[in-house]
């Protein structure tokens, strides 16, 4: 098949959204350095990859290959740890909220959230197949950071007094 020979994509006729809970981030790239803006999280568990896995291939996610998602493998040079990663493309209509006062600038390595992914077919000159994206991120628990554990640090050494307590007064005399 030469490049203008494409296959035909079969593009589902319903697709399906997939709604994931308790998400640990990884990466998030919120700001389009080239390549695109995305929430990687860590896919190691192996159910999490079937949910994931049968999503994609229930909805014919992808450019290249279609319905068959695209995990990558991560392990650090000075570990024999390896880390399953999966990354969602996100867009200026993905909607954020958090828990307790977190907001979308809390989410960083660590961060726990719940996502929802809807895919999208789409046909331009680029080509045409089924793409998808983050459509509500729910910011559960705020990720650890370098700048988190040296506050720890400088806070340890303070000695922080209890504030005094006030008791309520009694202003009807009973």
């Amino acid at each position: 098949m030469t490049q203008k020979q494409k296959a035909k994509i079969e593009i589902p006729k319903v697709l399906e959204k997939l709604k994931l809970r308790d998400c640990s981030v990884i990466f998030f790239n919120a700001v389009d350095e080239g390549f695109g803006t995305t929430i990687t999280i860590n896919a190691t568990d192996q159910s999490l990859q079937d949910k994931i896995s049968a999503w994609v291939k229930a909805n014919s996610i992808g450019k290249d290959k279609p319905g068959i998602a695209n995990f990558k493998k991560y392990q650090p040079e000075d570990s024999d740890e390896v880390t399953i990663q999966y990354s969602f493309k996100i867009t200026d209509f993905t909607k954020y909220v958090g828990v307790d006062g977190l907001t979308k600038d809390d989410i960083g390595y660590g961060s726990i959230i719940d996502i929802i992914a809807n895919p999208f077919a789409y046909k331009n000159k680029f080509g045409e197949g089924v793409s998808a994206s983050l459509s509500a991120v729910l910011v559960r628990e705020k990720g650890k950071t370098g700048s988190d554990a040296d506050m720890e640090d400088l806070m340890a050494d303070i000695e922080v007094k209890p504030e005094e307590s006030i008791e309520p007064i009694n202003a009807f005399g009973n």
